[in-house]
């Protein structure tokens, strides 16, 4: 069983902080659970350019209110607390937040905690055995 607190791992090398971001990186490919639990906190004004070409990622959102825009269609959706959007096809996409927005954040394949976004706008797929006790 696998037990953190959010606060804890604020401190800890799990926290991930950019300067539009901070994202608490609650379970890791580490872990052993196949996916990645993160907390992000996206601050107000921010607008960010993402396409995670080897990861999938399912976002809900706790607090706040912005817009997530599909490159590819242009089609704008409003985010706001109780909203759920899945990237389920790499798609590229316009993460713009009018206030703070709190994020749930589910990836797969799980991270391995050191990846930052690279030009592309998504991380690397970094392999990382998972240790076994």
């Amino acid at each position: 069983m696998i037990v953190r607190n959010l606060k804890d791992a604020a401190g800890t090398s799990r926290c991930v902080t950019s300067p539009s971001s901070k994202s608490v990186r609650l379970l890791l490919a580490e872990d052993g659970m196949g996916f990645t639990f993160n907390v992000t906190t996206l601050k107000p004004g921010v607008e960010v350019q993402m396409c995670y070409q080897h990861h999938l990622e399912a976002v809900y959102c706790m607090t706040g209110r912005g817009s997530i825009e599909d490159e590819a269609t242009g089609t704008v959706h409003a985010i706001e607390a109780g909203t759920l959007y899945a990237l389920d096809k790499h798609d590229a996409h316009v993460l713009r937040s009018d206030s703070a927005l709190e994020l749930v954040c589910i990836f797969n394949p799980a991270l391995v905690g050191t990846e930052t976004r690279d030009a592309s706008g998504g991380y690397p797929l970094i392999e990382n055995p998972i240790q076994q006790d």
